[in-house]
This record gives C-alpha cells, structure tokens and sequence, in this order.
C-alpha cells in the first residue's frame, strides 16, 4: 500500500484530495518563502520597491555589488511568486 493511500484512508479523505492539499500547501509555503526573501532584501537596502532599489544602483546611493544581484533576485522571487499565484487560482 503506498503511504498516500494509508495516509488519506487515515485522515479519511481521497487520494485526490490529500494530493491537492499538499500540493496547495507546498506553493503557499514557496510563496511565504520567497516574499521572506524579498522582505530580507527590502530591510538591506531599506527600498520600498525593486524599482527603489534600482534607483538606488543608478545613482550610486548604494554599491552595485551585491546590490545588482538582489536587485535580479527580487525581480525573480516576484515573477515567481505570481506564477505560483496562478497555479493557486488554476487549483482553487
């Protein structure tokens, strides 16, 4: 017997189901942990924005390394996070 099979007949509930939620819970803990990244780079740079902090490299307010590299970073982790939004909604 595989260990989805006993653990959904356990919580009395469908393979399907127990599938679902963890995969819905998978994604919102990725989604936590990338706005967690994001708040981390925020709090560095004290920038509001990607966009802030863009400015920031731009003008010099700060040095570019590793700012450039967070900078690509919280662009990333937010194109992420809403593609992982549409899976929610595509799941919901």
């Amino acid at each position: 017997m595989s260990a989805v099979l006993e653990i959904s007949k356990k919580l009395g509930i469908s393979e399907n189901e127990l599938l679902l939620k963890g995969v819905i819970s998978f994604i919102e803990k990725e989604i936590r942990l990338s706005e967690g990244e994001i708040a981390d780079i925020r709090e560095k740079y004290d920038a509001a924005t990607k966009e802030d902090l863009y400015k920031m490299i731009e003008t010099r307010d700060t040095e570019s390394h590793p700012a450039w590299e967070d900078y690509i970073t919280w662009k990333n982790k937010e194109k992420y996070i809403e593609e992982l939004k549409e899976h929610l909604r595509s799941l919901g």
